[in-house]
């Protein structure tokens, strides 16, 4: 097993690596409490540069995580995903296997294997007054196949997908049914495309 960790990462003792692994400059893997449990890597995994990863994170292999990410506790990601430049992964989001993540992924979001995701989620926020850390508000989920494009917004406990496919920029409220695309505010079968919108898988 090969760690090749540049000079100035910080890797806390209590990371657990399974394979070979690679990590950028500036990168602190393992940050949190004493009590949190261990953050485990697994093998040929690829962490670039100014990355925070948090204890409690499980990486499986072979996924690579791009420049500035920040990977928070207790989440997971799956097998052969990349995480893109400066993508925020925050507590106890589940990514599948075979993903590409950009953007944000808020608490608790789940996301299926072999989506592609580049816009943001968030929750409704429906009550102002409760305290931000003890609101535990429903996320999104994003299943298998699915496309997710630039800038789009999935907000609160909505389900896109299956092989669902949502335009850049969306602002998504309800759910986005199976083999369903969301553009310009309007949901049509993924047929109407006649195949020039595609969806993983």
């Amino acid at each position: 097993m090969t760690i090749t960790k540049n000079p100035e990462a910080h890797v806390h003792q209590s990371v657990i690596f399974d394979g070979d692994a690679e990590i950028g400059f500036c990168t602190y893997l393992g940050f949190g409490g004493e009590s949190d449990p261990p953050t485990r890597i697994g093998h040929n995994v690829r962490i670039g540069a100014f990355c925070i990863i948090e204890k409690g994170v499980q990486i499986e292999g072979n996924v690579e995580i791009d420049h500035y990410c920040r990977i928070s506790s207790g989440s997971r990601i799956g097998a052969n995903t990349r995480v893109l430049y400066r993508a925020s992964i925050f507590n106890d989001v589940k990514v599948g296997a075979n993903c590409i993540i950009a953007g944000e992924l808020v608490d608790r979001t789940i996301v299926g294997d072999d989506v592609t995701f580049q816009g943001d989620t968030a929750h409704r926020h429906n009550d102002p007054n409760v305290d931000w850390d003890d609101a535990e508000e429903p996320s999104p989920k994003i299943e298998k196949g699915s496309v997710v494009g630039v800038g789009a917004v999935l907000i609160g406990d909505i389900t896109v997908g299956p092989r669902a496919w949502v335009a850049a920029g969306e602002t998504v409220t309800c759910d986005v049914p199976e083999e369903t695309v969301l553009k310009d505010g309007e949901l049509h079968p993924l047929s109407y495309f006649r195949g020039s919108i595609k969806v993983r898988g």
